[in-house]
């Protein structure tokens, strides 16, 4: 077998053309135990040019396992393919699992799985890497990796980029517990799909959460990265995902069961169940205001109340995230639709389609005064006494639901909490590019400002949505791969080989 030249573009792909994702493929090598310490000293040794499985674009990288402590040696041949002709295919040591071999009990095996110009190893110990640069300072007993430049025939496999910017907080409290600074690159699992974060809003019940309201509903996992809006573009589909591609477009509401990993951050590795492609008639920024806010208003007005053509509907707080887009969608069920506000706000609810009536004591006689015979359903964003008024401002045969207030279930109505559903966000996004929704960005702040985003938005008294924004963009030239557990790597083309 000729050896192979590194920088060659595979004889399968032309210029121009993508390149062939890289396939993972898997053997299990075996490694040594050192002063009764398993550690993984397996060392690449050289590349060679095969053909595989009839795909010419691939190579074989030979494995040596060193020879410790009278271990018999090994050897693998791992294939990898060439992603790019600027990468460097090397292999990444993902795993390592406690079991017997040979007549020595204590020894391990290692899962390798091929990656492109990333060479880890998860519980490794450096010293026994050839070429890789740096100290893991023992890590050889802990679960983080060591992670290093790789050199080979002279060619520089790049080190792993910096951990990534987000907003996190310790424990519970004010806008103060928040904290900008690197956090851990996010996993990304076989159903999520990992996004460059463009844009993410501000919805009220984020600061409910840093205040631990929701504690009794979801689990806290310190420190909690907050955030479930975003808007951004996709960096890689995790192995089961086949609704996106890298560099698709993409909106979500990226709730989970539990608050750990949100998207006031760089990345986020978000569930394929949350995502739909981005409205191209809506900015980034616009675009992050729409899932949660439309989601909770679409699910609300078509599902819960079963919002008919003709009917009337009332809308509170009709200027804010939800009632705004609640009040578009409700106008384009064909509903009549009126909707409470501040003074200040009447002429925008106006503008939605709405009819305005301002909150606070006598709204009941004031509403009673457009719909004598009572409106046929209230969506309640408010709650408490707003809520008691609602109810009795429903005709006959009436509908209430509330995202605000569980005691409208002894009202007769629904308590509704939005649900992540790429269906419901897909046809949200294709209202907005139909022109039916739009979103309207009160303020932006940049993602070390959150803090003061949060602020804003708990005064209460926001028009459409508060948006924080991620600008830090890659340089054009940059190509992105992964390792291991799905962990970010990247470099310039320009001046690499």
């Amino acid at each position: 077998m000729t050896g192979a030249t590194i920088g060659r573009r595979p004889p399968s792909a032309l210029p121009g053309e993508p390149p062939a994702p890289c396939p993972p493929v898997s053997v299990v090598v075996p490694v040594a135990v050192v002063l009764g310490v398993p550690v993984p000293v397996v060392q690449v040794v050289d590349v060679v040019a095969v053909p595989h499985l009839g795909m010419p674009a691939l190579v074989v990288v030979h494995m040596l396992m060193a020879l410790v402590d009278g271990v018999s040696a090994g050897l693998a041949l791992v294939p990898v393919a060439v992603v790019l002709a600027v990468q460097m295919p090397v292999v990444g040591v993902v795993q390592v699992v406690a079991v017997p071999h040979g007549v020595v009990p204590a020894a391990r095996t290692v899962t390798v799985r091929a990656v492109c110009g990333v060479f880890l190893v998860k519980g490794g110990h450096g010293a026994h890497l050839r070429g890789v640069r740096g100290s893991d300072g023992g890590q050889a007993t802990r679960e983080q990796g060591h992670i290093g430049a790789y050199h080979l025939r002279g060619v520089r496999v790049p080190r792993r980029v910096d951990g990534m910017k987000a907003i996190s907080y310790r424990r519970y409290g004010g806008p103060e517990v928040l904290e900008y600074g690197e956090v851990r690159d996010p996993t990304v699992g076989p159903d999520q799909v990992l996004v460059k974060v463009r844009a993410a809003a501000v919805n009220p019940v984020d600061w409910k959460c840093r205040e631990g309201r929701l504690d009794a509903l979801l689990d806290a996992v310190f420190p909690v990265i907050p955030g479930w809006d975003v808007s951004g573009v996709v960096v890689r589909p995790g192995a089961a995902v086949t609704e996106f591609a890298a560099g698709d477009e993409v909106i979500g509401y990226c709730r989970e069961d539990f608050l750990s990993r949100g998207t006031f951050a760089e990345y986020v590795a978000a569930p394929v169940r949350a995502l739909a492609r981005k409205p191209r008639t809506l900015s980034f920024e616009e675009a992050a205001g729409l899932p949660l806010a439309g989601l909770t208003a679409y699910q609300v007005l078509a599902g819960a109340l079963g919002v008919n053509r003709g009917e009337t509907v009332l809308v509170h707080a009709a200027a804010g995230g939800v009632g705004s887009l609640a009040v578009q969608i409700a106008v384009h069920l064909g509903a009549r639709v009126i909707g409470t506000a501040s003074e200040r706000n009447h002429a925008y609810v106006r503008d939605l389609g709405g009819e305005p009536v301002a909150y606070g004591e006598g709204l009941a006689g004031r509403v009673r005064a457009l719909v004598p015979e009572g409106v046929d359903a209230v969506f309640d964003t408010v709650g408490g006494d707003t809520l008691k008024t609602s109810a009795n401002l429903l005709a006959p045969e009436g509908r209430l639901a509330s995202i605000a207030d569980p005691d409208v279930l002894g009202y007769g109505g629904r308590y509704c909490f939005a649900r992540p559903d790429a269906e419901d966000l897909t046809a949200l996004s294709r209202l907005a590019e139909q022109g039916v929704v739009s979103v309207h960005v009160q303020e932006t702040f940049p993602l070390e400002r959150t803090a003061d985003a949060h602020r804003l938005n708990q005064e209460g008294r926001t028009r459409g949505k508060i948006v924080v924004t991620v600008d830090r963009e890659p340089p054009q030239d940059t190509v992105w791969t992964t390792g291991e557990e799905g962990t970010l790597y990247s470099k310039s083309q320009e001046g690499t080989l």
